[in-house]
């Protein structure tokens, strides 16, 4: 029976670490490995005295902090499943995750699936148990994608091979880290699916700040589009399509200022906008957005 490595990065989470741990040893389909990758959390002592309980479990702890995706590729690189899939630490596991997406795998295809998102502290009532006919999307470019991020990252399963194959995550990135492995697998002809069933139960904080957060998605956004631009081969802005592409990301990073009131989000945004002095009028539409705060009447 083929195997199945399940990796767990934690770095603020030894409140919410066993809850995860749990969802992922509560399978219909067991999981065969699992591995928690330690990105030298400051709260390592509370973690791994959650992890006594566990004895199966391959921990890692990294000598220093690396950031998420050298940390899921730490776990990648340990892993001994032929199929990898991934948990943030903070976040849970529908019980028919597994199942349902090991129906769909095939070497160079990748799956994921819908996230129900739930705020932390509330109250949330045990799974359901899912009875109907399974629905699936099929991804089949990444045209859309590019427009908009359409999947949730940590619900990934892929055979271990692809993923290494196409260079597992972009180390160099520090937010944003699942849309760039998306694209790249698009890009490289992956086929992926998309299943329409809520099997990744995503919380979100209460607390911490949602313009530092903002600010930080937005800026490795635009990384993430200048690198696409640099695969294709494209001068930086040099075509109408990749400059309306742009233009596009920067309008919702304005509605993300109206929705958080960043000042250097705008200040950021606003030197981004003026890279399209050779578009003008991509450029102009999004000044008189800035300008008249249009997109405050949508927040």
């Amino acid at each position: 029976m083929i195997k199945i490595s399940l990796i767990i990065p934690c770095y603020h989470d030894s409140l919410t670490i066993k809850r995860a741990i749990d969802s992922a040893y509560s399978q219909t389909r067991k999981i065969d490995e699992v591995i928690v990758v330690n990105d030298f959390s400051p709260e390592s002592d509370a973690i791994e005295n959650e992890l006594k309980n566990y004895t199966e479990i391959i921990y890692i702890k990294n000598g220093s902090n690396l950031g998420l995706a050298a940390s899921r590729n730490v776990g990648l690189f340990a892993a001994s499943g032929e199929i990898v899939t991934f948990l943030d630490a903070d976040d849970q596991l529908h019980p028919q995750k597994i199942e349902f997406q090991l129906g769909l795998m095939q070497p160079n295809v990748a799956v994921a699936c819908l996230t129900e998102n739930i705020y932390e502290g509330t109250n949330t009532s045990s799974f359901t148990p899912i009875n109907e006919r399974l629905k699936v999307k099929l991804v089949v470019s990444n045209k859309k994608m590019l427009y908009r991020n359409t999947l949730v990252g940590a619900s990934i399963m892929i055979y271990k091979q692809t993923l290494i194959k196409y260079g597992g995550y972009d180390e160099s990135l520090r937010s944003a880290e699942d849309y760039d492995l998306w694209l790249r697998l698009l890009d490289e002809g992956v086929v992926v699916y998309n299943i329409q069933l809520e099997l990744y139960r995503y919380y979100r904080s209460n607390t911490g700040s949602l313009s530092n957060n903002m600010r930080n998605i937005s800026y490795w956004e635009l990384e993430i589009l200048k690198k696409h631009f640099q695969r294709k081969g494209h001068k930086f802005l040099n075509s109408t399509q990749d400059a309306f592409l742009w233009a596009l990301w920067l309008g919702k990073h304005l509605y993300r200022f109206e929705k958080c009131n960043d000042e250097q989000l705008k200040i950021d945004t606003r030197n981004n906008i003026k890279l399209l002095h050779e578009h003008k009028i991509l450029q102009a539409i999004l000044h008189i957005i800035d300008a008249l705060r249009l997109l405050k009447l949508f927040t």
